[in-house]
C-alpha cells in the first residue's frame, strides 16, 4: 500500500484505550517491508534505505553500504530473507547481502529495474526464492524464482496472461496460491507453472490459511472458503469495495490491513467477521499501514511513521518444532559429524564471505560425516534446510583449521 497523509493528521489514539498493537518508536518515516533475518530487524524505508535493528530491540541504523544511490536517496523497496541471505528490491534492481547488511552486491542480472517495475516482496519456499514484481508481466513484472540465492534468474509466472500483476503469494500445504489482479493462481512446482482458479477471476491482494480455510482480500472486501477454493463467501464486517489488501494468519485468528478508512481488522472465527483491531496504531497510521511479517509469537507491521507489534496469546500458535540436529566438532581438521535425530533436509556451509561453498542432503536418524576435503582454512555457518517445514535454521559456526 502508498498511502500519502498529510502530516496535520499526525495525532495519537487516546491513552484511555487498550493497546493491541505497540508502537516500536522506531522513528523512521516510510517504513515499507519488513523482515527477519538471524534474529535481527530490517526495514526497507523510503527513500533512506535498509535499516537494522539488532536482535529486533535496539535502535534502527542504516545499512546501505553498496546499494545504488541517487542523489542522498536509496530507492528501496522491499527487503527479504531466506536465511542464508538478505535481499533488496530496488528500483535499480536486486541487491543481495551476505554479512548482515553490512555489504551489499547487485544480482539482478538482466530482469526489469525502474521506478515502476522492481521487487516488491520475496518469498521463500523450500530451496526456492521466489521475488514478486510490481508491474504487469508485460511490463516485465510478475515473478521470477531462483534455487541458487539469486545467482540466476528464471521465469515464475508461466501461465499467467502479459495483463497479470501479481500481488502475493502464499503456501498452503504443498500448493502455492498466487493472489493477482485478475484472480487467484495456484503452483504444484514451486512456481514453475501456474493454473488459474476458475472461481476467482477477480483482483485479489492477498491469501492467507486458517483453520483449514482459505481467506482473501480483494476487489469485493472479505471472503472465505472451507472447501480448498471451491466455493467462498462474503464476510461481514469489511469494506465493500477496497483497492488494495494484505492478509496473514496469526494466533488462531486471521487479521488485513485495508486502505483507509478500515486500516486493521481481525477475525477470529476463520474470517466470517470482521472488526476493528486499530488500538495501539497513531491516527494516521491507523489509515497508512504496509506489510505484515509474522517473526516467531511476534506479529509486526510496516506504516507510514512506526513500526508496531502485537504479542502471541499462545491461544491457536504452537511453537515451531525445531527439528534436532548438532554439529560436533566445531573445530575440525579432517571434517565433522552431524549427529541428526529428526531433520530431513539439507545441510548448507557458507563461507564468511556469504557464498555456499558445500550442499548435501542428509536423513533424519542418521549421522552424517562431513569430509573436509578442499576447505580452506577459515569460519563457516552451518544451515539446515529442513525439507518437511520448508524452514530454514542455524546448526551453528565451523572453524577449518
Amino acid at each position: 500500500m502508498r498511502i500519502l497523509i498529510p502530516l496535520f493528521t499526525t495525532l495519537l489514539l487516546s491513552g484511555s484505550l487498550v493497546a493491541q498493537w505497540t508502537p516500536l518508536g522506531a522513528g523512521m518515516f516510510s517504513n515499507r517491508s519488513l523482515c527477519q533475518h538471524q534474529g535481527d530487524l530490517y526495514c526497507a524505508t523510503y527513500p533512506n534505505g535498509v535499516k537494522k535493528s539488532i536482535g529486533g530491540t535496539g535502535p534502527f541504523t542504516a545499512v546501505n553500504t553498496g546499494l545504488p544511490m541517487l542523489g542522498a536517496n536509496y530507492f528501496v523497496q522491499s527487503v527479504g530473507s531466506d536465511g542464508a541471505y538478505l535481499y533488496a528490491g530496488t528500483e535499480s534492481g536486486i541487491y543481495r547481502s551476505g554479512d548482515g547488511g553490512a555489504n551489499w552486491n547487485n544480482i539482478n542480472g538482466t530482469l526489469a529495474a525502474s521506478t515502476a517495475v522492481y521487487a516488491n516482496k520475496f518469498f521463500n519456499f523450500g530451496t526456492t526464492l521466489v521475488a514478486v514484481f510490481a508491474g504487469t508481466v508485460g511490463e516485465g513484472g510478475g515473478m521470477y524464482r531462483s534455487g541458487n540465492f539469486g545467482n540466476t534468474w528464471l521465469i515464475g509466472h508461466s501461465g499467467m496472461g502479459s495483463n497479470v500483476t501479481v500481488y502475493h503469494v502464499t503456501e498452503v500445504g504443498n500448493i502455492l496460491w498466487a493472489s493477482t489482479s485478475v484472480g487467484l493462481y495456484t503452483s504444484v512446482d514451486n512456481a514453475q507453472s501456474w493454473t488459474a482458479n476458475p472461481t476467482v477471476n477477480y483482483a485479489t491482494f492477498s491469501l492467507a490459511s486458517v483453520n483449514n480455510t482459505l481467506v482473501i482480500a480483494c476487489t469485493y472486501g472479505m471472503r472465505y472458503s472451507s472447501n480448498g477454493g471451491t466455493l467462498w463467501v462474503d464476510a461481514s464486517g469489511d469494506p465493500s469495495a477496497p483497492i488494495d489488501g494484505e492478509v496473514v494468519a496469526f494466533d488462531g485468528a486471521v487479521l488485513t490491513l485495508l486502505p483507509s478508512p478500515s486500516g486493521c481488522l481481525r477475525s477470529t472465527d476463520n474470517g466470517a467477521t470482521w472488526s476493528d483491531y486499530n488500538t495501539g496504531f497513531s491516527e494516521v497510521d491507523a489509515a497508512a499501514q504496509e506489510e505484515f511479517l509474522v517473526a516467531g509469537n511476534t506479529l509486526y507491521c510496516s506504516a507510514l511513521f512506526d513500526l508496531y507489534s502485537v504479542e502471541s496469546s499462545g491461544n491457536g500458535l504452537a511453537e515451531p518444532d525445531t527439528p534436532s540436529a548438532e554439529i560436533r566438532p566445531t573445530i575440525f581438521t579432517e571434517g565433522f559429524t552431524l549427529r541428526n535425530n529428526s531433520a530431513n533436509g539439507t545441510v548448507l556451509l557458507i563461507d564468511a564471505s556469504g557464498r555456499t561453498v558445500r550442499t548435501v542432503n542428509v536423513r533424519a536418524g542418521q549421522d552424517h560425516w562431513f569430509d573436509r576435503a578442499d576447505l580452506p582454512a577459515g569460519t563457516y555457518t552451518a544451515l539446515m534446510h529442513d525439507r518437511v517445514s520448508g524452514t530454514r535454521y542455524t546448526l551453528g559456526t565451523l572453524i577449518a583449521r
